[in-house]
């Protein structure tokens, strides 16, 4: 039967069988409804009756267990869907997709801790190696005040030269001049090294007025240690020079510039002079327009930086 074929109930039927439903099935009842109602109470109390009295056979005794039975299983399975087992076995315990569910959790956790911890360490190796990079400018500043405007240096530029005359790999531990900051007290002692462990380069002077502070304005000093020159005395060409320092995983360098300030840096490559010429702080310029760390090589401009380890 569809809805249009439903019964509907009439009005006055309902609310007669309201007042009935009201009074409990009293017959006694109908003559306190209203006139318009009590014909259609009767009637309906009538029909009940006849339903009542309708004869049936008394109920089965197994319809009933099977009944009940039926309610308690529901109830079973009920009660079922939502406990939680507390003893299981070793034997249901370890299954083959618990483990592969719990190895992948694992290596997804690893997967995400590994790399995060890794970029916490690195960037607090940075700002460690920029922190103490600052520490030496000041002592750089300060050996400077006491020295006439010279910078750190406890030999002269020749005894940075090769003792052969062959080769790039000729500058020997440049940056050794700047223990003299530490011997004087002008810093402590771990302020001459990247985090206290690692090397620095420190600015080999290409021309005369290089050795003076105030003699070459606003301009590297020092960094990180220098990539090319650390390949080069391997004896291995590098294929590109302009490599990032070996202190922080070839992530960057930091580098200490004239004034005290020093910053992050991902490309050696760096404006110079008051032109802001572009320039490779690794390695000299030389004249001919090439590139190397041979101090025998003569740069082509005054302002070219070289910092060397």
């Amino acid at each position: 039967m569809n809805k249009s074929e439903e019964p509907i109930l009439d009005p006055l039927d309902a609310e007669a069988l309201d007042f009935l439903v009201a009074a409990a099935f009293d017959a006694a009842a109908i003559d306190r409804m209203p006139s318009y109602l009590r014909a259609n109470a009767r009637r309906l109390l009538g029909e009940l009756g006849a339903i009542d009295s309708y004869p049936t056979q008394p109920a089965c005794d197994a319809l009933i267990d099977a009944t009940l039975a039926r309610v308690a299983q529901a109830e079973r399975q009920r009660e079922d869907r939502f406990h939680l087992p507390t003893h299981l076995s070793l034997r249901r315990k370890l299954h083959i997709p618990n483990f592969v569910a719990v190895a992948a959790i694992m290596m997804i956790a690893v997967g995400v801790v590994f790399p995060v911890a890794s970029q916490v360490r690195a960037s607090s190796s940075q700002a460690m190696c920029a922190s103490g990079l600052r520490n030496l400018g000041s002592g750089i500043s300060a050996y400077a005040s006491d020295n006439m405007g010279s910078m750190p240096m406890t030999a002269g530029v020749a005894s940075l030269l090769p003792i052969t005359s062959s080769g790039d790999a000729g500058i020997i531990e440049n940056a050794r001049h700047l223990e003299v900051l530490s011997q004087k007290g002008y810093c402590a002692a771990n302020c001459t090294r990247c985090n206290g462990a690692r090397n620095l380069s420190l600015r080999l002077p290409l021309h005369r007025k290089q050795t003076y502070l105030n003699g070459i304005g606003r301009s590297a000093i020092a960094a990180d240690a220098n990539p090319v020159q650390a390949i080069l005395t391997r004896g291995i060409t590098p294929a590109t020079l302009e490599l990032l320092s070996p202190n922080h995983g070839q992530l960057g360098q930091n580098v200490l510039f004239s004034d005290g300030s020093s910053f992050w840096t991902i490309t050696p490559i760096l404006p110079v002079g008051p032109t802001g010429v572009r320039d490779n702080i690794w390695v000299i310029h030389g004249k001919d327009g090439g590139d190397s760390i041979n101090l025998k090589a003569s740069s082509g401009s005054p302002y070219d930086i070289f910092l060397a380890n």
